[in-house]
């Protein structure tokens, strides 16, 4: 296990699950459970433990992506991890695609398609606000130490963009998602995926029509919601408060019929492929 260096991001974390972002410095640290110098964390391992000025104890750990996240500047809402995981995986990214993101944000979806990509293939994210993107740039810099090679950054607005390379898989994050369906189309490889995330399901509505006439089928749509657990010796419950609703995903893929010919959607929640005895006369695919 390599040791923690100066300048290296590490998560202070209390006993009592309390955790604090910090870098590796010769500097001072204080909270309410007391202080510690930040340098004397550089030769520690992932895990060992300090003791601040008041005798509590703060564990040592690298930050993951969703501690990273939640920590870093941003002027708008992030996705939430639980929204980021399902669209990574029903999205089927691999290392090697190419992806085209609109609206970058501060860059969670970014950040989370960087590291599925493991540094190949290209992922192009289109901005319309310049305040925004110089922010997603920064976290994204901060968090791999440097700017990705295969990360492009485009200030513009997604309706005028056209791009000379097909892509395999778009990412909506807007407030009129259906408004780029029909420009985007175009730029999708056949049996490509689209993904798109919505807080109300009167955008999901509009961009269903625009997905059905401009060459996408197997369309679904879903929602997750997350509940915690309290665990201890003598009881098991959920906690009071969750993580309810934070958007509808929506997946469809790009498919060869007529644009505006209509497609039927796919099954509502299918997820897993039906087996079991051929029909008469059929055969198990």
């Amino acid at each position: 296990m390599s040791k923690f260096q100066l300048s290296e991001w590490v998560l202070l974390t209390s006993q009592k699950g309390k955790k604090w972002l910090v870098q590796v410095a010769d500097a001072p640290f204080s909270s309410h459970l007391g202080g510690i110098h930040l340098g004397d964390i550089a030769g520690m391992e992932e895990g060992d433990w300090l003791i601040t000025s008041k005798g509590a104890k703060l564990m040592l750990f690298r930050p993951t992506l969703q501690d990273y996240i939640f920590s870093m500047k941003r002027r708008t809402q992030i996705i939430y991890p639980k929204d980021l995981s399902a669209m990574i995986f029903y999205s089927d990214i691999y290392p090697g695609c190419v992806i085209l993101e609109t609206g970058i944000g501060s860059g969670a979806l970014a950040l989370a398609l960087l590291r599925a990509m493991c540094g190949r293939g290209k992922l192009i994210s289109v901005e319309k606000r310049a305040e925004f993107a110089v922010d997603a740039r920064e976290n994204i810099r901060r968090f791999f130490g440097t700017a990705p090679e295969n990360h492009e950054i485009i200030v513009a607005d997604i309706e005028g963009v056209c791009l000379a390379c097909e892509v395999d898989r778009i990412f909506l994050d807007l407030p009129e998602p259906w408004r780029a369906v029909s420009n985007m189309s175009g730029m999708l490889r056949m049996g490509g995926l689209l993904v798109s995330l919505s807080p109300n399901v009167g955008q999901v509505q509009l961009t269903h029509r625009q997905l059905q006439t401009n060459g996408f089928g197997d369309i679904v749509h879903f929602e997750l919601l997350r509940r915690d657990w309290k665990v201890d010796q003598l009881r098991a419950r959920p906690f009071d408060r969750m993580v309810a609703h934070t958007g509808f995903i929506t997946v469809a893929k790009r498919v060869s019929a007529l644009r505006g010919e209509p497609l039927e959607s796919g099954p509502g929640n299918e997820e897993f492929i039906q087996t079991g005895k051929a029909s008469e006369g059929g055969e198990l695919i």
